[in-house]
């Protein structure tokens, strides 16, 4: 079907309403004879409304004038006029609201300026067309802004946007901030004007100027349902993807930038940006979790349970999920470590919570060495990243430790003294510190010196009182390579009594895991009786160790909180002989408390954890004031306001192998006592409210390699989506793979592989699909420059070639333009595995500004997506802190965030739903058997929590029986779900009355 030469709309094939010239053009009949028409030489009279008096047809004259839809319709123009054509015909490019409604116009050609037959002035075709760029339909609140091909292909109201725009132009910022532009510099002038700019209230600016009009960039952001009582502002990503209030869209950088002392305060952090400066350290990859499928773990465990329940006729759960508030709890606790006065100095020294197989090796004095050289001071030194000033380094530092464990006759103690039985430690250290010197700083070279003294004197110090270090069967399951915890309130007092609380990050990390009891417990085999629905005792050492492997979970696959609730509520009714799954969070804890630890959940962290993962630090009074000078000094400069330092003056322990949940020491035991009622007073006010951003997925920082390490994620892409089948009863069947995560700076490669990249093996036949992304922009001037990000087929260790040779199969220079580039980036990577389209694109508030994808598609010859299993991420020239990562198989709405299309100046903010302030309220209902909101049991509606702290509630029963908000109704607690009822509007079952 052809297309009218004058209008572009499509012709029905009927004689009667087209017309066909000599040529070959054809018409609509109508749309012919206003072209033949004779343009009249008088000016057009004017009528009541505003429009043009036409000839073209005898009536009223259409309101919409030359831009009516329905132009075209003959049964319309027969009632309607129309006004006649501009006379300057192909060549008008006035596009003001005015002119376009007084003339009608000819056809917009579809490819504009950039039509050939334009280019080329070919008459007939400009005679019938019209080129240049349309209006871009937003205006002045196009979100698109950064879209080259856009901008481009539109006409928009606002000069070219600086590529900085909207969070890090440094010269608008200025501008904004300034309390007298008059002091500004010309060039922060000259490039304000020059560039357009985003302006930072958004939606609710109410500048009216024509210069900041003409200027400024205003995107309609959502507005967020909550409005004033957000209970997100907190969340960085939320407050920079959603308009609120009373807060800016762009919010300005902090004045104080690294040196501010509020960045916690919510009134500050609403107002202010805080650029992340602090980075995590890194956490080493060993890949401990590389042969276990956590998966199929879950699965299997999850089995287990049910088959018991079932044989032995338990009540089952009572609404058929577990209660939100164990498994909100299961996702926000952390992990909890205990060590003794000898081991915390020595942690505080290396830098490190180290594994006991770690701190058994620190009796080789090259060992140590390495240590020294892993400490974040070190590790500051510029000059160590050349790998002949790092030689120089390590060799200095080695025979720092060997002097001093000489001196103190260690040396001879130590793993393979002979090495060093001839070398002169003096001679080595003067010759070294002398080539260093001219190379590194005085201040630079006192710390080499300083931390290998103080390191190996803390070896030493350790071996001599082997507190917690070795346990045999630790070493059959390979847990001593790993840090012990527990996964909530740790009663294992025989370790001693400094506390130590690890950040919920940690539980993230590849090489983490967890298990539902001691580990141990299997080599014991205490854990078929206390666990009896495992499957029957392996017997032997080996078998039973296997066993462990096959029950072990893991905080970063989707499915373990589940699985980690359903036999945590089955061994709590196990404890309480109760044959019931109706259990709920106080009687979890009842057991937990009154347990020994190993009876309770065990984590295994990395064998090496920065004290920056270090939440909190309990420690007695009289033990504090007995560590050395130094602990006390990297005490106060790392954990001032993250230890809490207790009265308690705790006795030595006795007898190590008094095992069980209280220490015999009543001290020790009141100290241990009053912990615990903290972390539990801790869960019962905040998990509710940490839960609703609780951490998912991988999250490691990942160290410098260059590209040459790939450590390989403990989740396959099969495995995601089994056991993402196995949660939803409807899943996708279209085919594509979402992968998520956030990460810093940039400069690092995500690999997906059919194997495991082996660094150790060729792999000749490896086919990788790569995703490389460059860092960040570091130019600061109007010419942006961006490194090369690009997606390619191949191996990942032929990154230098790709790059040179340009063989990638989509590559971007402008991949973070419009970005946030203070905060996390967030990625999001598209896999169709059907059409072999691959998309990487921003996601979470980068979303909304930025445009930067990159798109390709490869055939099977090229890259069988389908094939694709594991994950791999590596990091180039510096650590890349990596968070969240997550395999999904539907893409996550809620990290997409999006612009309002149909805001315009005069549009008043929409919200979803109505705001309520809950501190007004007082709210009484009337219990009546099962009580239901919505159709559902208010016992599950637990979630969407509104500051559950400022509600005055009243409850009562039939009997008149009041309640506290601390009662509970159905098994859960009255704060929790009086949010959730007003979170639904107030619509309550037939069964319940609610009165407000």
């Amino acid at each position: 079907m052809s297309n009218c030469s004058s209008c572009n709309q499509p012709l029905c094939d009927d004689d009667d309403e087209e017309v066909t010239t000599k040529s070959g053009v054809r018409f609509h009949r109508t749309c012919l004879e206003q072209l033949l028409k004779p343009k009249s030489k008088t000016t057009p009279k004017v009528v009541d409304d505003g429009m043009h008096e036409t000839s073209s047809s005898q009536g009223t004259p259409c309101r919409y004038g030359g831009e009516c839809p329905q132009i075209n319709d003959k049964s319309h123009c027969r009632d309607y006029a129309h006004p006649d054509y501009c006379q300057d015909g192909g060549h008008c490019m006035n596009q003001t609201e005015d002119h376009l409604k007084k003339y009608r116009h000819l056809p917009l050609c579809p490819r504009a300026s950039k039509c050939i037959d334009y280019l080329k002035e070919v008459k007939e075709h400009c005679n019938r067309y019209r080129h240049f760029a349309p209006r871009c339909p937003y205006g002045n609140n196009c979100a698109l802004f950064h879209d080259k091909t856009h901008f481009e292909d539109f006409q928009h109201p606002f000069p070219t946007p600086c590529p900085r725009t909207p969070f890090d132009c440094p010269l608008y910022s200025a501008l904004c901030e300034s309390k007298n532009n008059q002091t500004l510099p010309k060039s922060t002038h000259q490039h304000c004007l020059s560039f357009a700019h985003v302006c930072k209230f958004g939606r609710n600016c109410t500048d009216t100027t024509q210069l900041h009009r003409s200027k400024s960039i205003h995107i309609a952001r959502q507005v967020c349902p909550y409005r004033e009582r957000c209970y997100k502002v907190s969340d960085e990503d939320h407050i920079n993807s959603f308009t609120h209030p009373n807060i800016p869209d762009i919010r300005p950088l902090c004045p104080y930038r690294d040196n501010c002392r509020e960045p916690e305060k919510l009134e500050h952090k609403v107002n202010f940006r805080h650029p992340i400066t602090h980075e995590a350290g890194v956490v080493h990859y060993y890949g401990s979790n590389k042969r276990t499928n956590f998966v199929k773990n879950h699965k299997n465990n999850v089995a287990c349970v049910n088959r018991f329940i079932t044989k032995h006729q338990w009540k089952p759960l009572p609404t058929g999920t577990i209660p939100d508030e164990i498994i909100n709890w299961i996702r926000t606790v952390q992990p909890i470590h205990r060590c003794s006065a000898v081991i915390f100095e020595s942690i505080l020294l290396h830098g490190y919570v180290m594994s006991r197989l770690y701190m058994e090796r620190l009796n080789d004095p090259t060992f140590v060495a390495d240590s020294v050289l892993h400490h974040s001071r070190i590790r500051r030194i510029e000059a160590m990243k050349m790998k002949t000033c790092e030689d120089d380094a390590r060799q200095y530092v080695t025979a720092l430790v060997c002097r001093e464990f000489e001196r103190t006759g260690f040396l001879s103690k130590s793993t393979n003294p002979a090495p060093y039985a001839t070398t002169s430690f003096e001679e080595t250290m003067r010759k070294k510190e002398n080539k260093l010197s001219g190379i590194v700083s005085v201040n630079d070279i006192n710390a080499l010196r300083t931390k290998a003294i103080e390191i190996a004197r803390a070896s030493i110090k350790l071996h001599s009182d082997p507190a917690g270090i070795g346990y045999a069967p630790d070493k059959a399951l390979g847990t001593d390579k790993l840090v012990f915890s527990i996964l909530g309130p740790h009663l294992g007092h025989y370790y001693d009594d400094i506390i130590i609380i690890f950040k919920r990050d940690i539980l993230n990390h590849p090489d983490s895991n967890f298990s539902m009891q001691a580990a141990t417990s299997f080599i014991s085999g205490k854990a078929y009786n206390q666990r009896p629905w495992l499957d029957d005792d392996r017997g032997s050492t080996h078998e039973r160790a296997n066993h462990y492997h096959t029950t072990k979970l893991h905080a970063s696959v989707p499915g373990y909180e589940y699985a980690a609730a359903l036999e945590l509520m089955a061994m709590t009714s196990l404890h309480f002989n109760l044959k019931t799954m109706d259990i709920n969070l106080k009687q979890i804890f009842d057991r937990w408390t009154t347990v020994d630890s190993h009876q309770n959940i065990e984590a295994h962290l990395p064998q090496l954890i920065p004290l920056d993962y270090i939440d909190h630090i309990y420690i007695p009074r009289n033990i504090f004031d007995n560590l050395s000078d130094d602990a006390k000094r990297a005490i106060e400069a790392v954990f001032n306001n993250r230890i809490t330092i207790t009265d308690h003056i705790v006795e030595k322990i006795l007898d190590k192998r008094s095992f069980g949940p209280s220490p015999n020491s009543p001290i020790r035991a009141d100290y241990q006592n009053t912990v615990i009622k903290t972390l539990l007073a801790r869960y019962k006010r905040y998990t509710s409210i940490l839960a609703l951003n609780y951490l998912k997925g991988t999250i490691i920082t990942v160290p410098s390699t260059n590209l040459d390490d790939h450590y390989v994620l403990p989740l396959t892409i099969s495995q995601a989506y089994e056991q993402y089948s196995f949660e939803r009863s409807n899943p996708s069947r279209n085919n594509i793979t979402y992968i998520y995560w956030k990460a810093l700076h940039g400069d690092m490669m995500l690999t997906l592989s059919s194997e495991k990249i082996d660094p150790m093996e060729k792999q000749t036949h490896l086919r990788c699909l790569i995703c490389y992304v460059a860092t960040k922009s570091a130019s600061i001037d109007d010419h942006y420059h961006e490194p090369t990000s690009y997606l390619a087929a191949g191996h990942p260790f032929q990154h230098a070639m790709i790059t040179s040779e340009k063989k990638y199969a989509v590559k971007s220079n402008t991949l973070y333009v419009g970005c946030n580039s203070a905060d996390f980036f967030t990625y999001c990577l598209e896999i169709h595995c059907s059409t072999g389209q691959v998309i990487l694109t921003h996601a979470g508030p980068n979303a909304i500004y930025s445009r930067g994808q990159m798109f390709c598609s490869f055939n099977r010859s090229q890259l069988d997506l389908t094939k694709l299993e594991f994950v791999h991420i590596s990091a180039g020239t510096h650590k890349v802190p990596v968070r969240e990562l997550i395999i999904c198989f539907e893409k996550q709405s809620h990290l997409h965030p999006t612009f309002d299309k149909d805001f315009t100046a005069n549009t008043p903010s929409k919200t979803t739903k109505p705001y309520i302030n809950p501190s007004t309220l007082k709210i009484t209902v009337i219990m009546i058997n099962e009580h239901y909101v919505n159709g559902e049991s208010i016992a599950t509606i637990i979630r969407k929590i509104i500051d559950r702290n400022i509600f005055i509630l009243q409850l009562q029963t039939r009997k008149n029986k009041k309640m506290n908000i601390e009662d509970n109704v159905d098994g859960e607690r009255i704060a929790m779900i009086i949010p959730k009822i007003i979170d639904q509007n107030f619509h309550i079952h037939k069964k319940s009355t609610m009165i407000i």
